[in-house]
């Protein structure tokens, strides 16, 4: 198989995270994940820098792709989502109150 460069963003639903979250959670689905656990690069002792640097790296690389696809089961949220602004600018004096000082005791 091989796989082409895309050219936009390929958009990924809630029914394929539940598709895939469904997979992986059947008997194949935990063996794959155990086949590629087990795939995974080794790391060096360090008796060789430029090859544990190496080795390090493509560590990385590989559990940064395993966690990518692990996160693919939860739907990501919408880039367009509007922004919650809970709390008012704090440099825009217009959205504030200012009813003066309280004072500290009230008897």
């Amino acid at each position: 198989m091989i796989l082409l460069p895309t050219t936009g963003e390929i958009e990924w639903t809630s029914v394929e995270a539940k598709t895939l979250r469904d997979f992986l959670q059947s008997d194949v689905g935990k063996k794959l994940l155990t086949l590629c656990a087990s795939q995974a690069p080794s790391l060096l002792d360090g008796s060789d820098v430029h090859k544990t640097l190496v080795s390090s790296g493509e560590r990385k690389g590989f559990d940064t792709l395993l966690d990518f696809i692990l996160g693919l089961v939860v739907e990501p949220p919408a880039k367009d989502a509007p922004i919650s602004n809970e709390y008012p600018d704090l440099n825009d004096d217009s959205k504030w109150e200012d009813n003066g000082p309280t004072p500290a005791n009230e008897n």
